[in-house]
């Protein structure tokens, strides 16, 4: 278990929460997508109240809806772009395959309809979980029932943390035969943030850092560890995640802030680049010049799509957290 530090004082207005039950994934079949003994493939996953299910995928999936960007990313990675016939709920994060995604077939910016992911004809649907409810695309069973098998990912019900994006990857490995594949990436990623855990054992203090999004004119945004991946970097990397709230999300008060003094703010932003408009007004506000953090400008933008849900660029941010979090460790190249 962790150490975290201990909840600040201050006006903080809490909205929702949740717990993690971290799962571990099943492992079928055989790597080689051609061999037709392959299939029947089954995998076990979650809905989005947190309950198993299974999905017995009969054949490799031809016909695919996408919603989630990190997710389309993925499919990309892999080879299966071309499975591709409907995207949706885009983070316009930043992408290696930025160029690509942008000309995947897109459905809408935010969640689509039921309606029109049945338009797409899909056989599978990988979707983030939490549009899988009555009043969003459906839940599992209307698919299954339909003839269409769905993989849910990226659940934030259960928890999100670096095995739940490793999951997320193996499963889709299992489902198209790309298990070679996938795992060789899930191990990439393990072993260069393994690297950071191992040189940050020499650290002899733990910097307080605070993960923050841009909100109204007096709040940001907060994220508890259940609901992103930063925290396990930033302990990775021999810092401490502030937790400001027992609640999974939640509105923090400039005066919460200031009452936590974090030495280093992350800051991220959802649908957009990079968030460093929302890092410039944090850096510029006068209520915040006593915060530690602003006083020393030990602020950093992070890439929400990564910093969240996680992506391909896993490892990459890790770095780039260690880098900001302990630079006596991590110098910069």
């Amino acid at each position: 278990m962790r150490t975290r530090a201990a909840l600040a004082t201050g006006a903080v207005l809490l909205l929702a929460g949740c717990t993690h039950v971290a799962r571990p994934a099943a492992a079928h079949g055989s790597a080689d997508p051609a061999a037709r003994a392959y299939y029947p493939v089954t995998v076990d996953v979650m809905d989005d109240a947190g309950k198993k299910l299974t999905q017995t995928v009969g054949a490799e999936p031809e016909r695919v809806v996408v919603i989630g960007q990190a997710l389309a990313e993925l499919l990309i990675e892999f080879g299966l772009e071309d499975r591709i016939v409907g995207v949706g709920y885009l983070d316009n994060s930043y992408s290696k395959y930025a160029d690509r995604i942008a000309k995947l077939p897109k459905i809408s910016d935010q969640l689509p309809s039921k309606e029109a992911v049945l338009a797409r004809r899909p056989d599978l649907v990988l979707t983030m979980s939490f549009a899988l409810k009555p009043d969003q695309i459906g839940e599992v069973p209307f698919w299954n029932e339909r003839g269409v098998n769905v993989l849910p990912a990226v659940n934030y019900t259960a928890g999100r943390d670096l095995d739940s994006y490793y999951e997320d990857v193996r499963h889709l490995g299992e489902v198209f035969g790309r298990t070679e594949r996938t795992e060789a990436h899930i191990r990439e990623q393990k072993s260069r943030i393994a690297a950071i855990e191992h040189r940050a054992e020499k650290a002899t203090d733990s910097p307080e850092v605070l993960l923050v999004a841009g909100g109204g004119r007096d709040t940001y945004d907060y994220y508890a560890p259940s609901l992103g991946l930063v925290d396990e970097m930033v302990d990775g990397a021999g810092g401490t995640y502030l937790e400001l709230a027992e609640d999974t999300y939640a509105q923090l008060s400039l005066e919460s802030i200031v009452a936590a003094d974090p030495d280093k703010i992350i800051v991220t932003e959802f649908q957009k680049s990079d968030g460093a408009e929302s890092r410039d007004r944090l850096l510029r506000d006068p209520r915040l010049k006593n915060v530690t953090a602003v006083k020393n400008g030990d602020v950093m933008t992070a890439d929400y799509t990564t910093a969240i849900r996680g992506s391909l660029a896993l490892a990459d941010l890790s770095e780039d957290i260690a880098a900001f979090v302990r630079p006596d460790l991590f110098p910069a190249p």
